[in-house]
């Protein structure tokens, strides 16, 4: 249930980097798909970024995850996990170069 309730909320602070990074000019989405959702509106992009989740958690909650679908989940975990170290990273040179 804890890796579930990680990916909902690395989502949507991910969704937030995202969003302001690319409406400062800062940053451009780099998977092809959301780029293509975040032409078509923000709120389906937050949508995408909540519902999967939330997916997950009533996947989890019906009947928990064991064996490779908990290594696949935590896997998951640990790369969203290097996007959140990523989106950091450029805050961080965002404000040394608006300074």
């Amino acid at each position: 249930m804890k890796p579930c309730i990680f990916l909902l909320a690395a989502g949507l602070i991910d969704a937030i980097f995202t969003h302001v990074g690319i409406s400062t000019g800062f940053i451009k989405e780099g998977n092809p798909v959301m780029r293509e959702v975040i032409n078509k509106g923000w709120t389906y992009f937050y949508l995408i970024k909540i519902f999967l989740p939330l997916f997950l958690l009533g996947l989890f909650y019906f009947r928990p995850f064991k064996g490779m679908i908990r290594m696949l989940l935590i896997s998951t975990c640990v790369l969203y996990l290097s996007v959140l170290v990523y989106h950091v990273v450029w805050v961080i040179l965002y404000f040394n170069t608006s300074i």
